[in-house]
């Protein structure tokens, strides 16, 4: 018998509580060793998991580095896979006495329109369209179709199935003339905005109801002294330093790269960011990349204010002026839009065949706008602009 227990045995019973404690006491403990002994445990693992994460980190950057390495040979036998799994299913789909060319645009524009939530912001889109084009004849301004709508009204006849937005190209001189008209028409409003994650400048013809989600992207286009090399790595080398100039601005810093991607250009913060991109267009006009006048032009260049598209890209930044002059028409949803003069060489330097099988077919639907109606107010107003649409 244990001494503790022989003590015990001598107390009263009202006493042998002190057991009860004891035991409590000894249950505490022990579970008290266990969980350090967990904690050990624990500590232990998340030591080794981190360690082992570090090994891996380490496998990730020599992967990465051997995956740079040998890219343009992996590449290059993906792309040469994939062209022959598509000559084999275009062949597979291609009728009788129909060529390849015959069976890419059957393909594509057989596919149905949008329907739905989509088909109602398209159509209400469209109207707006409608709105721009005659605003821009009474202000003499000149725009085109650019990019996917100028595709789906080639292709389609307007939006592409699965799009839900809209660009056109403008020279710099009738986007600011447009900014002045506007302020006269309160119908509308063209709103300028920076993003701080592509370093742009965008611009909105929308209208002045703010609870109408459309809008139509407004793209700069400059006229350009001369087309050649010399002028495409001018516009490269401003565009890198306007990027340059706006990381390193300290006074951008607090308001825009800690958190904020857009910021409106009508307030003071985004008047520091406008005075960036004035400096460097600027800039392009005192070295004679640019000219005020298109009369006085060679071409038209994507301006610096627009996102850079990537290498593969370039091709089409710096166009001939008879490429897009004098514009021409075609119909979109209906109506007759501004499109470039040779249209099918705008589209063929960014897509290639036009009629190959998109890369991208699926929704482009934003849903934010899909939770934008489920406001019955813009609900209505969208369906009143598409039925305006089908109706003219």
């Amino acid at each position: 018998m244990s001494i503790l227990s022989k003590l015990k045995s001598y107390l009263p019973a009202s006493s042998r509580s002190l057991h009860a404690m004891y035991t409590e006491v000894g249950q505490m403990h022990l579970r008290q060793k266990r969980m350090e002994d967990y904690l050990e445990g624990v500590g232990r693992e998340l030591g080794e998991t981190h360690w082992h994460l570090g090994q891996m980190w380490g496998e990730v950057g020599k992967t990465r580095i051997l995956v740079e390495r040998h890219l343009p040979a992996v590449h290059s036998t993906v792309s040469s896979h994939d062209a022959r799994t598509m000559m084999l299913l275009w062949e597979l789909y291609r009728k009788d006495g129909e060529s390849l060319d015959e069976a890419k645009r059957r393909l594509v524009t057989d596919i149905p329109q949008a329907t739905g939530d989509q088909r109602l912001y398209q159509l209400a889109s469209a109207q707006l369209l409608c709105e721009f084009d005659a605003f821009c004849a009474k202000h003499d301004l000149q725009y085109w179709l650019v990019s996917g709508t100028l595709l789906g009204a080639v292709r389609h006849g307007g939006f592409i199935p699965w799009d839900d937005d809209l660009d056109v190209g403008m020279c710099r001189a009738d986007i600011e003339r447009a900014l002045e008209a506007v302020a006269e028409d309160p119908r509308y409003v063209i709103t300028v905005r920076y993003d701080w994650y592509v370093h742009c400048r965008q611009v909105h013809f929308r209208y002045a109801d703010e609870s109408i989600p459309c809008f139509i992207d407004l793209f700069y286009f400059d006229p350009v002294s001369a087309r050649g090399k010399d002028t495409f790595v001018a516009r490269e080398a401003e565009r890198a330093a306007l990027e340059a100039d706006l990381v390193a601005d300290d006074a951008l810093q607090p308001f825009w790269n800690a958190g904020s991607q857009f910021v409106d250009d009508v307030t003071d913060e985004g008047a520091l960011i406008r005075a960036h991109f004035d400096e460097h267009i600027q800039a392009l006009y005192e070295k004679g990349v640019l000219v005020r006048s298109l009369d006085d032009a060679d071409g038209i260049i994507w301006g610096i204010d627009n996102v850079n598209s990537g290498v593969r890209h370039h091709s089409w930044y710096l166009i001939p002026k008879e490429c897009v002059f004098p514009l021409g028409t075609m119909a979109f949803e209906g109506h007759e839009m501004r499109i470039p003069a040779d249209y099918m060489r705008c589209l063929e330097d960014i897509f290639g065949n036009i009629y190959d099988l998109p890369k991208t077919v699926g929704s482009f639907f934003d849903h934010q706008l899909g939770d934008a109606l489920n406001n019955a107010d813009t609900r209505e107003k969208l369906e009143q602009l598409a039925e305006d649409a089908e109706r003219s």
